[in-house]
């Protein structure tokens, strides 16, 4: 048992009486106590959380302008005069991703291309250095490459990039060769 049952002729001394009372009052200023901090802590949350809001909308409006200027440095950038110097290697590599409409594994351009994997990936890479708009696509951890439509369309136009009749005439060759064996 919790209590010391007591008889009906106990008598509660005064004393007894003050301690219960002083208990009593130490109790409820715990309890003040304990809900004033949730009430602190709760408007601390709401504080932090108008902040979160705020600079998420801050981030927002910033990912807005930085997409704004993407599209017009996207725009300058096509209308842009290009004198690109490209080498035999990614002369054929060029030619390759202007005669193709999908998204090509580094491999395939390889194939295609007869070049090694490595040397695909160097000059995929020297070819974005210089400004070329190769689009890229990753998927299942594969990176797909394929050249802009925009500057597919200016290419023809302003022939942008020479290609050497050497590089052409074996890409020609390269592709009746496939044609025939299909």
């Amino acid at each position: 048992m919790l209590f010391k049952p007591r008889k009906r002729h106990d008598v509660i001394s005064v004393e007894e009486l003050k301690n219960l009372k002083s208990g009593m009052i130490r109790v409820r200023q715990e309890l003040d106590d304990h809900l004033e901090a949730i009430n602190s802590n709760t408007s601390e949350q709401d504080i932090q959380n108008s902040f979160i809001c705020e600079i998420d909308n801050r981030i927002t409006k910033i990912e807005e302008r930085m997409d704004e200027i993407h599209f017009f440095l996207k725009k300058l950038v096509t209308k842009a005069d290009l004198s690109v110097e490209l080498s035999k290697d990614e002369q054929r590599i060029f030619l390759v991703l202007y005669t193709h409409e999908k998204f090509m594994s580094t491999e395939r351009i390889g194939l295609k291309a007869l070049l090694d994997i490595e040397m695909v990936e160097e000059a995929l890479s020297s070819m974005m250095d210089k400004g070329l708009p190769l689009e890229r696509e990753i998927l299942d951890g594969k990176v797909y490459f394929r050249m802009s439509d925009e500057f597919k369309l200016r290419q023809a136009k302003e022939n942008l990039i020479n290609i050497d009749t050497d590089v052409t005439s074996q890409f020609q060759n390269t592709l009746l060769e496939h044609f025939f064996e299909d």
